[in-house]
Order: C-alpha cells, then sequence, then structure tokens
C-alpha cells in the first residue's frame, strides 16, 4: 500500500468549508492491490494531526470521508479499506469491533464485505467510541484488507481464450479526514418534522443519481414549492449538495430534474452600490451547519452576514431577509430564470406592492412542462423599497433597494395560474398580517399530521431520518393545482386546465387557459409510482389516496385522458397507462373514490381506444389490442414493456370492474352489470397475453414482429443489452415482468423449481454497465444498476423494485426477505451528506418501497388487495393512518426473545391472536396487533400466493380465431383501416374455419367517424352455413369514443364451423373498423 497527500476529487463533504465545493482538496491518496494486506500511519498532513494526542470524550464520534475508485475490472477492491486508532494502551480501535453508523463492522474487512461504500463518490463513515472514553489516541492507521477472491472474479468473460494471468489491478482511492467530534444532537422524538433534512438525494447530477431530488419547502401536495439554488440559470439539477454557493431562493414546479421546472422566480440579496445581478458575480458561500432544510423552514446564513429564512403557505411563501450591519446598502432581485417573465415594481416604492407574471420556455432542447401556462405573481415587500431599478449584469430581473440602515426586509408572496385577482385573493387568504413565524408553526402542524401516521420507538437516528424524509417525499407530490375562489370557510376549488386547448393570449392579468371548476393534480409520473407510491397512500392516508386520484380523474373529464406524466399536462414520456393499475388498486382496497365511475372509465378508455395523439393513452393500440402486444415493426420503441405493462394494467381493470359490476348489481341496475362483467372478464383473460412474447428458446421476454416472429433471432438476442424492446434497463430485468401472474410466469419457465433457478442466475449475473444497446451512451441507469452490486437487480429502478418478491411464488419467502433486509441496510444511506437513494427518487416511489418493506409489507399483486410478506425492519412500529383504523407491528425472535442482525427470516406470524401460515396478508386485516416472529432460517412458514393460472397450468392468452387478413379491413388487426357500407344493417359473413370451434368474447370495435357505429346485432353460428343459430344477441349499445374496441361475452357459446354478424341497427350508414372472436 502507497499512501500519498494528494489532490481528491471535488465535492467531499468535510464540514465548514464554505464556498469550496469546484476546488480541488488536499487528501491522502492510497493505492493497493488484490490480496494485499497492510496498514500505514496516515500522515500529519493528510489530517492524523488534528486528533493524534487527543482524549476521547463521552459522545465523541470518529468521522472520515472515502472516495474508492472502481477499477476496470469492477472488483470494487478500493472499497476494502478503513482507519483504524492504536490507543495509548497499546489496543487499537479494530480490536473492539467498531460499527459505523449503520451498524457495519468498521474495518477494512467490515466494510468491504458490508458492500455498503459506492465506488467513485465520497462516503461518509461515523464511527461511534463509547468503549474507549478516556483513552488517547497515538496514532492514526489507515487499514487495507482486500480478498484475491474479490467481486471480479464473477464478470470473468467467458469467451476469452485461457492465457497467462493478468497482474492484478492497482486500486486506489482518497480518504479525507478524519475528526473526532460530538455530533450535533438529535431532534426530539416528538417532532418527526424535525427529523426531515430536506437535502437527501440532492447529492446528484446528471451522470448518477442519488436521488435526484430539491431541498423543497412546501406544504404537503402544495402548490407552490420553494428550493435554494446553487444555479439559478437551469431548470433542471437548481441545487446540489456538493456545490456552496447560493445564487438564490427560487419557485420552483419541478417534479424531477427529467422533466424540467417551470415557473421559476428567484430572490436573492445583495449589497453594495450598484452591485451586478449576474449569478456568478451574486452568489454567496454557505456551508451546510449553516442550513436549515426541513418542510415547514428553510434558512441560511450566507458568507458577508446575509441571512435567509422562508416560511411556505400552499399557493405562496414568507420569506425574511437579514441584512448586515456597515455593509453599505442592502437591495433585493427577483427575477426570473430567463426573458419570458415580467414583472411590475415600480410602484413598490409606494405600498412596497410587486406583480407580474412567469411563462415556462424551453431549455438546452429538453421541455416537457406540457400544458403549461402563465403564472402570475403578487409581492408585498416590507419595508417598501425607496428605489427599484433593473438589475447589472446577467439578470432582467428587478432590483429593490432599501434605506439605509435596514437590517430586515419581509417579501409576502402570492402565486396563481388565474390572473392577478385570483392572486390578490390568495395573498388575502394565506399571507396577509401573517408572521413568517405564524405561517411556518401552520405548516409545521400540517406536516406533523402526516408525518406521525408512523411511530417507531425502537428505530436507529439514519433509520429515523430515512423514515420521516421519506413520509415527507411520499406527501411531497402530486402537486396541487387548485385555488380556492370562495372564503376561508367556504371553499370554492378551481383550476386553469392545463390539457384543455388555451384561448387566445394571456395578458398581464389574466389566464388564457380554460377556467374549470373543481380540484386537479398533477407532477406525477405513473410509470415511477404506481407500483409503491399509490399503495402507501392507501394504506396510510386513504382519505388523501382518494382526492388525490379524483384530482387526475379531473383530466379525464376534461381533455379525455389522464396524462401518463403529468408536468402539468400530457408528456409524452415513459411506458404503460399506470394510473389504471394505481386507481383500480384503490378501489380494491376499498378507497373511498368520489367517482369510481369515471375512474374506471379512464382506465377503460386506456385499454380499449386507440390514441389520437402520442401524449395519451396506450402507444401501438391501433394494433395491439387485437395481436395482444405492442410489434416491433408497429412504430412504436421499448415495445415489450409497452405490451407487459398493457397486460398488468388490465388485470388491475378487470379487477375494478368486477366490484362495480356487483355494486350495479346490488343497485338493480342489470344492464350495466352485465355489461360490466363482460368487460371484467374480457381485460382478465386478455391480461395473460403477456405469454405471447414469452420465448421459450431464450427463456425471455422478447420483441415479435407483426407477423408474428421474434424481432430478433435467438442466437443474436443479448439479455444484457439496454434499450431496445426495454424501458431504462434490459432483457433480464423485464424477464418478470407479470406481476399479476407470478404462478403462470413460472409455468412459463417449467415450473417454480426452475423460476427460482431463474430468479438466482438474475441475482448472480454482474452488471457491467458496458452494453448500450441503443441508447446514445451509458446512461445514468446504467451506472447506478452496476453500483447496487446484486447481479442484474438494478434496484436503483423501479422496474426491478417487484422482483425479489417472486421468490414467495416458488416457496421461498426468506429469499424475499434477505435482499430486503440487504437494500435496506446498504443502499439507502448517506442522507447526512445529501445522499440517501440508490437512485432516482420519483415523486415518493423509493421512498414508498422502503416504507412498506420497513413494514414488512408489499404489494405485489396490485388490484389483488395482498401484500407480500417479508422481515420488517423495526422491533415495534406503531401505523396511524389518517382515515382507516391502524394497527401495530411487532417483529420478535424465537420465544419473544429481541431478533438479531442474523434474524431475516420469517417462521411465524399472528394476526389479532391468531396463527398465520399465509406469506401474505390482506388489505383489510391489516389492524390490531400484528405479530411476527423471526429467524436466521426458514422453517415451514409460508404458503404460497394464489395468483390467477392455477398451479401446474400455463397461462393462456386470447386468440382470435380467424387470422388477419390485410386484404379485410374487418379483419386486418388494425384500427386505421374499417369497413363502410351505405346501409345501417347488414348480414356480414365471416371466413369458414377449418374446424369448429368456440368463442368466448366477441369484439367491435368503432370507426375513426361519428354516425355509422352499430346499435343493435346477432351473432349467429352454424355446423353448415344454412342453419343458423343465435348465439349472442345485443340492442341499445352505443361507442363512447372512436376507435373504441367493446367486448361482449358470448352468452350461449357452442363450437361452430361458419359465424356471421347480423347488424340490424346502426346510427346511419354501418361503419366498423375490425371484428374479433376471440378463445
Amino acid at each position: 500500500m502507497i499512501l500519498t497527500p494528494d489532490q481528491a476529487p471535488v465535492g467531499s463533504p468535510r464540514p465548514a468549508r464554505p464556498g469550496g465545493e469546484l476546488e480541488p482538496i488536499t487528501a491522502v491518496r492510497y493505492s493497493t492491490e488484490a490480496g494485499e494486506r497492510a496498514e500505514q500511519a496516515l500522515p500529519a498532513e493528510a489530517g492524523a494531526a488534528g486528533i493524534v494526542g487527543r482524549t476521547i470524550a463521552p459522545g465523541e464520534v470518529l468521522r472520515w470521508f472515502v472516495h474508492p475508485v472502481l477499477d476496470e475490472e469492477l472488483s470494487w477492491g478500493a472499497t476494502h479499506v478503513a482507519l483504524d486508532l492504536v490507543l495509548d494502551d497499546g489496543s487499537r480501535l479494530s480490536q473492539h469491533e467498531p460499527r459505523d453508523q449503520h451498524g457495519s463492522l468498521a474495518t477494512a474487512r467490515g466494510l468491504g464485505e458490508a458492500r455498503i461504500l459506492y465506488a467513485d463518490q465520497w462516503n461518509d463513515v461515523q464511527v461511534g467510541l463509547e468503549a474507549l472514553v478516556g483513552r488517547r489516541i497515538e496514532e492514526v492507521l489507515v487499514e487495507v484488507d482486500v480478498p484475491e477472491d474479490h467481486e471480479a472474479d464473477l464478470l470473468e468473460d467467458l469467451e476469452s481464450e485461457p492465457g497467462e494471468a493478468a497482474p492484478p489491478a492497482p486500486l486506489h482511492g482518497w480518504i479525507d479526514g478524519p475528526s473526532l467530534a460530538v455530533p450535533p444532537a438529535d431532534p426530539p422524538l416528538e417532532d418527526p418534522v424535525a427529523w426531515v433534512d430536506t437535502r437527501r438525494g440532492t447529492r446528484s447530477a446528471f451522470e448518477f443519481s442519488r436521488g435526484n431530488t430539491l431541498p423543497i419547502t412546501a406544504l404537503p401536495n402544495g402548490f407552490a414549492k420553494f428550493t435554494p439554488a446553487t444555479d439559478a440559470r437551469t431548470r433542471r439539477w437548481i441545487y446540489q449538495h456538493h456545490r456552496t454557493h447560493l445564487q438564490g431562493l427560487s419557485l420552483t414546479h419541478q417534479p424531477s430534474p427529467w422533466m424540467g421546472d417551470r415557473h421559476q422566480l428567484v430572490m436573492m440579496p445583495l449589497l453594495g452600490e450598484s452591485p451586478d445581478a449576474s449569478p456568478a458575480a451574486r452568489e454567496r458561500a454557505f456551508t451546510h451547519e449553516d442550513e436549515t432544510a426541513r418542510p415547514d423552514l428553510y434558512a441560511v446564513a450566507l458568507e458577508g452576514g446575509i441571512g435567509m429564512r422562508l416560511a411556505p403557505t400552499d399557493h405562496g411563501a414568507v420569506c425574511e431577509i437579514s441584512l448586515p450591519e456597515d455593509s453599505g446598502p442592502g437591495h433585493l432581485l427577483l427575477e426570473g430564470v430567463d426573458a419570458h417573465s415580467r414583472l411590475d415594481a415600480a410602484g413598490a416604492v409606494f405600498d412596497g406592492r410587486v406583480q407580474g407574471w412567469i411563462d415556462s420556455s424551453p431549455q438546452e432542447g429538453y421541455d416537457r412542462a406540457d400544458g403549461a401556462t402563465r403564472m402570475f405573481v403578487l409581492a408585498e415587500v416590507q419595508p417598501a423599497p425607496v428605489r427599484v431599478g433593473r438589475a447589472e449584469g446577467d439578470s432582467g430581473g428587478s432590483v429593490l433597494s432599501f434605506a439605509p440602515g435596514t437590517r430586515t426586509v419581509t417579501v409576502r408572496l402570492a402565486t396563481s395560474l388565474l390572473g392577478q385577482d385570483q392572486a390578490q385573493r390568495t395573498f388575502a387568504l394565506e399571507l396577509a398580517g401573517r408572521t413568517l413565524e405564524q405561517v411556518r408553526e401552520q405548516a409545521h402542524a400540517m406536516w406533523t399530521r402526516r408525518l406521525q401516521v408512523l411511530e417507531a420507538p425502537g428505530a436507529t437516528a439514519p433509520q429515523r431520518r430515512t423514515l420521516y424524509g421519506s413520509l415527507y417525499r411520499l406527501n411531497l407530490y402530486p402537486s396541487s393545482h387548485w385555488e380556492n375562489r370562495g372564503t376561508a370557510e367556504v371553499v370554492e376549488p378551481v383550476h386553469a386546465s392545463p390539457v384543455l386547448p388555451v384561448r387566445g393570449a394571456a395578458t398581464d392579468t389574466r389566464t388564457n387557459a380554460e377556467t374549470v371548476p373543481g380540484r386537479m393534480y398533477v407532477d406525477h409520473g405513473f410509470w415511477d409510482t404506481y407500483r409503491t407510491a399509490w399503495p402507501a397512500y392507501a394504506l396510510l392516508y386513504p382519505e388523501l389516496a382518494a382526492e388525490l386520484a379524483d384530482g387526475f380523474v379531473q383530466q379525464h373529464r376534461e381533455g379525455g385522458w389522464i396524462a401518463r406524466w403529468s408536468s402539468p399536462g400530457y408528456a409524452d414520456c415513459m411506458t404503460g397507462t399506470s394510473s389504471d393499475i394505481a386507481f383500480a388498486d384503490l378501489q380494491v382496497k376499498g378507497v373511498p373514490l368520489p367517482d369510481p365511475q369515471a375512474t374506471y372509465e379512464a382506465a377503460l378508455r386506456n385499454a380499449t381506444v386507440a390514441p389520437p395523439q402520442p401524449e395519451v393513452g396506450r402507444k401501438g393500440g391501433e394494433t395491439a389490442v387485437f395481436r395482444g402486444y405492442v410489434a416491433t415493426d408497429a412504430e412504436v420503441g421499448e415495445s415489450v414493456s409497452w405490451s407487459l405493462e398493457a397486460h398488468i394494467n388490465d388485470a388491475g381493470i378487470a379487477a375494478q370492474a368486477a366490484l362495480l359490476a356487483e355494486r350495479a348489481e346490488a343497485e338493480g341496475d342489470r344492464l350495466r352489470a352485465e355489461r360490466l362483467r363482460g368487460e371484467s372478464a374480457y381485460l382478465a383473460a386478455r391480461s395473460a397475453n403477456y405469454a405471447l412474447l414469452f420465448d421459450r428458446t431464450t427463456e425471455f421476454f422478447r420483441g415479435r414482429r407483426s407477423d408474428g416472429a421474434f424481432a430478433v433471432p435467438a442466437e443474436e438476442f443479448d439479455p444484457l443489452e439496454w434499450g431496445g424492446d426495454f424501458t431504462e434497463t434490459n432483457g433480464w430485468t423485464f424477464a418478470f415482468h407479470a406481476p399479476h401472474d407470478p404462478e403462470g410466469l413460472a409455468a412459463l419457465h417449467g415450473g417454480r423449481d426452475m423460476l427460482r433457478g431463474r430468479l438466482e442466475q438474475y441475482l448472480d449475473t454482474p452488471e457491467r454497465a458496458d452494453r448500450r444497446g441503443t441508447y446514445d451512451t451509458t446512461i445514468h441507469e446504467m451506472v447506478e444498476a452496476r453500483a447496487v452490486r446484486m447481479g442484474q437487480f438494478g434496484f436503483s429502478n423501479q422496474p426491478a423494485h417487484h422482483i425479489p418478491f417472486l421468490f414467495h411464488h416458488v416457496g421461498a419467502p426468506e429469499e424475499a426477505s434477505r435482499i430486503v433486509r440487504e437494500v435496506q441496510r446498504r443502499l439507502f444511506v448517506g442522507e447526512q451528506i445529501g445522499q440517501g437513494y440508490p437512485g432516482d427518487e420519483d415523486n415518493g416511489e423509493m421512498s414508498a418501497w422502503w416504507l412498506l418493506t420497513a413494514l414488512g409489507l408489499y404489494p405485489l399483486q396490485l388490484g389483488t388487495g395482498r401484500y407480500h410478506l417479508v422481515a420488517p425492519l423495526f422491533e415495534t412500529v406503531r401505523v396511524r393512518p389518517l382515515g382507516r383504523e391502524g394497527f401495530t407491528l411487532t417483529a420478535h425472535g424465537a420465544g419473544g426473545a429481541p431478533a438479531g442482525a442474523e434474524d431475516v427470516c420469517i417462521t411465524g406470524m399472528r394476526v389479532r391472536g391468531a396463527e398465520r401460515a399465509d406469506s401474505w396478508i390482506d388489505h383489510a386485516d391489516l389492524r390490531g396487533e400484528i405479530e411476527v416472529e423471526l429467524g436466521a432460517e426458514p422453517g415451514d412458514w409460508g404458503t404460497v400466493p394464489p395468483s390467477p393460472t392455477a398451479p401446474g397450468q400455463r397461462p393462456q392468452p386470447l386468440w382470435d380465431l380467424f387470422a388477419a387478413d390485410p386484404s379485410q379491413p374487418l379483419l386486418d388487426d388494425d384500427a386505421r383501416t374499417e369497413l363502410v357500407l351505405e346501409t345501417a344493417s347488414a348480414v356480414l359473413d365471416l371466413p369458414e374455419l377449418g374446424e369448429p370451434m368456440q368463442a368466448r368474447f366477441l369484439t367491435l370495435t368503432s370507426s375513426a367517424e361519428t354516425g355509422g357505429d352499430p346499435i343493435a346485432w346477432r351473432l349467429e353460428g352454424s355446423d353448415d352455413g344454412e342453419s343458423w343459430e343465435v348465439l349472442d344477441a345485443r340492442s341499445a349499445q352505443r361507442f363512447e369514443w372512436r376507435r373504441q374496441t367493446r367486448p361482449f361475452e358470448i352468452a350461449s357459446p357452442r363450437p361452430c364451423l361458419h359465424h356471421r354478424l347480423v347488424v340490424t341497427t346502426s346510427e346511419g350508414p354501418l361503419r366498423l373498423a375490425e371484428l374479433e372472436l376471440l378463445a
């Protein structure tokens, strides 16, 4: 091993280093190699001098930062490093089994084997010294203990020729520190809001995400959000934890850096005569120790004696600015991020009022603020400025200058999407006459109510920060998009629609958006969130979940569709219409949806209508409805992802329709119940179409062409290659993308044992991040998946989040518990230095995964009400949902003894005192006392959860009795071609079959134009083509939408050789796009 004081990578989280984030720091560079076990004294100039000779005091913690470099062989050998202390009694820290803040053994071997250190990033290691109080530190050592059989052994190229072994690859990294100090006291246990650090996840960038969050201060699901800005000219990475120059406080509406921000307004104090307001000139250094970043308050002390504090309301905020004495004139800059804004501040010298507007504009060719219309702002500044002018330098903002001696400036800011009149009304409702502390207290009370739904008395400090930080992220989104046009006592919700066309041009005082009554919610990507965020809402906030869901159904009422990614309107982004399964699951779990019929209709439209534009609905629906999958030659990318997501959604809609059918039957609406039962049966059967994409040769789901052939020959298919037919991953992760039917998935693989083997192979096949596939570059999801170090299990992104729980369906639920515990232990770390997540924290989903699994629950089969059970993280957790009965979950070892760290297998379970052998629990059963017994090894507990496909059976996709015929518009599997007749009645003779066959469903697809839909008909069958028998008859039918495929379960099915459709009545001359007889 070689130690060298050297310039280290930028961005060290070393405390109290104002303004140095982009400057290289001097740290110790260590170099080692595989198989080396060595130690050396840490050079004094590299940090040892600061603690050598110190006597360890009570409460002190040894802390250092380490930046291991990932070697080309991907061995992670550089992570086998630690600091050791030589003490005055001759002993060493390493002899006392030191533990880091996450419980890992804090030795070189311990940290390396724990795999808790990320490569190519700074890691924060904190070691408690309770057993060493009173001992004097004589020397600081750097220790390496790199095994020979490191992880690179897993990455040998099987195609390489045998030959002489290569020399060991050099391994290196940097250590910054150490320090010895008593850490700040933990917040009070009774104040969950104080445990939230909103900066968690902000040590992120385009290349690698540890959350990709912003330190947002706002109300739960708030309309207006606020963030400090280390870059006031971007719409994407506005605040990055490793940058410690602040350029302002910004109004933000960013749901994700990948969607970008909109309606940004920046506030920043300035000092001196005619100050340059350019971001680089005005920025001020700060330290994270001088920040308070909480949901209810953001505060910072800046270089030069400037202070800023902000507390939020729903549509605005109160901001207090402290100016230093003897610093010359003080000013306040108000600006948009570009020229697409206008602020009228001239009158502020009289009454302190500033008003204006902000439009959203594209940046860097990346514009996904679809549906954003003009935002209006109204600010009251106290005291009033004595002068207002245009900002100097690279800023188009306004500078408000204050009288000499002004030490505090208060800004009350209100926003509206409707106009200045509404901004005035909102100001009066939320801000007029209120102090920052009054506003903060209200925000604190609202956040306390949301966060106190979970209480884990025995949680460690990092676990508690993760617990309440995750609840904060879950409750931050989706965002309110509505405003109160009434009073505080009589609320009149109204919103500027982001999904309807605008009318004319917006003015300085009024929007050009359609103003619509009702509540709407936005800023949400359902592909990301459906797996865990919405189930978490259902579990913890059922009444809120109902309101949030209906806020998206409002998009359907207005624009005809629910956005796949709402930011705030319809964005052509991501695969699947996953609001379908999210909201169906709410209904199955008894969430009181305000309008279940409209909720269902929104999903049904997604499932059965070819969308008119790519921003809405399911791409490829013109043909996929008939083929059962999106074809690779259908001019739709990511075809496998689109297909498999559709089948998951269909399963949920089927469950929703079945519940609505029961309700209709109870209400005496027999016809409605009959239609819903037919749609439920059709969609449930269609959800098995995932099997159509399974290739038995390669044992992967693969893209197929429209002619049914797989798009890539089996011998050329590479499951490690990213992109192509798969969204943000590869064929391995999508090999298990049928969570709604795990038994059917197992059957495709040859049975439960074969599926288990495939899952184990998945976990044993390393991710190299070197198969870019159809991506132009190595995307961040690739390197994040590699950093997980669990084979192909790329937990850093959502498509992998369900996969561990498939072990329940092969009789091995203990494997799911082991995987989950490893993820919890080592991937949600670094929250105290702006990390905390292993990938993008998308609108609460990554947080919700942690929350649910910490409770020992995972909703694998959405739309069933079942949670798959894994070992809970906490010994005791009390769950107190808002709007439903709570429960208390306890976990212990055998005989009631405390569970040890190795006890991660469920060996028994009692629900309200009754023994349960099931490896799952129903949503309705989560009440009262639930007790879980844990052990280091599994017993015989845990029966396999049920699936739609029966054990031992294969999934049965739907198939059309008639082969696609391009010459017949009615039978060509394409909704874009139509049969057009001149009469309203007709007898449509269908092709003779080769042998008698029995159909289960008739489907008819309406045309692109209105006026020709069939109203009444008979489906007839015959053995000889002469004598006809009615198989099904319908009357008074209607098609709600264009190019809609309606299913009809055949009333009297029997095998027939001949079929015909006798249309007796239509709206006009008959027009039909497609007809199917499905078996």
